[in-house]
């Protein structure tokens, strides 16, 4: 080995991109993430050095082999294979090393087998040793991690899909059993409750087998005080241990305007957003837009350009307080169920109900709320909305049975605040009073001018004039 004229990277050289890990595959380690910041550079001393203390434990990995067996072989008088992406994977397929892109975590995997060593060191080891088999067949390594990416995205796969689909369903209803682990309050619909959980269920198998074009339509959220379990039910979603580690991710404050909060969310299948009332503190229309969002933008820490990603992440959001939804528009996207209990301690298993919705979404199963659904949930939703005292102000002096009136006055909304003795409104409380007016009313009209409408207020009471009758006596010392 000490005799290989080997083409490593110089200290300007990136060997190894921020999306690609490093997996033993018969050690049942957890995949390790190779940061941009751990491999930027190596020194071709250094790749050597690594590169003997794994020699011998990656299987033959000093053994040279033949040039005549490449698919590119030597062109002319040249002795050195070309560098190709066919001849990097002939070298990994006679060495057992996989590479594939991981659908759901949104990047490239490496299996090495029976590579020894410490974890601390593992991911540079194996990268070094994928860099030295390369030199050690003349291959110039400056564009092996590129290559291991396009070698990567010919083997995608999608583990969530692979598990959900492992076993066939059995034809035993495990669904209506699940949705018994939710307790809601006596006064909301149990029916109710069975669609949201069920649909957003079901949203969950299409976001792993859809081929393209995947988007949400609702987050379950669970309202409920603390302590209840709602994180611990969600955590419950998956019963294979192993795959709920890597693909659940719970009590994520989601800052939609942030590229690494984003990032973190969409590289894994079910997302928490915890302590959903903080996350509408920061931006309520970006966070709506980013749950039915079907694809992400994003460029990652020292890529050269964006890379779009198709959405297979559903989230699901727990709350404590009830008077949570800030905005007066777009809340049908916020399943929302007052839980009083969950039963997180279920033996149910998780595989087969994902299964049993796998045939229903085979099926054509709509994972989207009908009309008359959506129009349930927002009566529903009416219940969690924060309170606001401009709305409770001017609904208190709204008579609903007579709008449309044409006997109502025109006003704007700064107008009736006025009107209402708010002598001098904010812009916040017309927009408010607008809102509230815009559900009564309806859109309104220009008029002079300015947006206006029919204004139903209440009537004022008659006077009752005074009863004729005797005149009364005077008071006092008349007499």
């Amino acid at each position: 080995m000490d005799s290989v004229q080997a083409r490593t990277p110089t200290m300007s050289q990136r060997v190894c991109p921020a999306d690609i890990i490093i997996d033993v595959s018969d050690t049942g380690t957890v995949p390790i993430q190779v940061t941009e910041d751990q491999n930027a550079t190596t020194e071709a001393s250094q790749a050597l050095a690594i590169g003997r203390q794994v020699t011998g434990r990656v299987s033959k990995i000093n053994r040279r082999l033949e040039a005549s067996d490449f698919p590119d072989c030597p062109v002319g008088t040249s002795s050195h294979l070309p560098t190709t992406i066919e001849n990097l994977e002939h070298i990994l397929r006679a060495f057992d090393v996989t590479v594939r892109y991981n659908e759901i975590k949104k990047r490239v995997e490496i299996l090495v087998p029976n590579l020894e060593g410490t974890a601390d060191n593992r991911d540079n080891a194996t990268l070094t040793a994928i860099i030295s088999l390369a030199s050690l067949h003349g291959l110039s390594v400056g564009q092996i991690s590129s290559y291991v990416e396009a070698i990567g995205d010919r083997n995608a796969y999608n583990p969530v899909k692979d598990w959900i689909m492992s076993v066939p369903w059995d034809g035993c209803d495990r669904l209506t059993d699940f949705c018994g682990t939710v307790v809601a309050q006596d006064d909301f619909s149990v029916d109710l409750k069975n669609t949201l959980i069920e649909k957003w269920m079901l949203s969950l198998v299409a976001a792993a087998l859809s081929k393209h074009g995947f988007y949400a339509r609702g987050v379950l959220t669970l309202q409920g005080g603390q302590g209840i379990g709602k994180t611990t039910w969600g955590m419950k979603l998956v019963s294979d241990p192993g795959l709920r580690d890597q693909f659940v991710k719970l009590g994520h404050h989601l800052d939609a305007g942030n590229k690494d909060s984003v990032l973190a969310a969409i590289t894994h299948w079910i997302v928490e957003i915890g302590e959903l009332d903080s996350s509408f503190r920061r931006d309520v229309a970006r966070l709506k837009s980013f749950i039915t969002g079907n694809s992400d933008k994003i460029r990652r820490p020292y890529a050269k350009a964006e890379s779009e990603y198709g959405r297979r992440t559903v989230c699901f959001a727990t709350v404590n307080q009830k008077n949570f939804l800030v905005d007066e528009t777009g809340n049908s996207r916020f399943w929302t169920i007052p839980v009083t209990s969950l039963d997180y301690n279920h033996t149910i298993d998780m595989q087969q109900v994902y299964a049993q919705l796998a045939v229903r979404y085979n099926d054509g199963g709509e994972w989207w709320l009908s009309e008359g659904e959506e129009a349930l949930l927002t009566t529903s939703n009416l219940n969690y909305r924060s309170i606001n005292s401009i709305r409770d102000i001017v609904l208190d002096a709204l008579d609903t049975s007579l709008a449309g009136d044409a006997g109502n006055e025109y006003m704007s909304a700064s107008e009736l605040l006025r009107r209402l003795g708010i002598a001098v409104p904010t812009n916040p409380q017309s927009k408010d009073c607008g809102t509230v007016l815009r559900e009564i009313c309806g859109e309104p009209k220009r008029v002079h001018g300015g947006d206006k409408w029919r204004v139903p207020l209440k009537r004022a009471e008659p006077l009752l004039k005074p009863r004729m009758g005797p005149k009364q006596p005077p008071v006092g010392d008349a007499f």
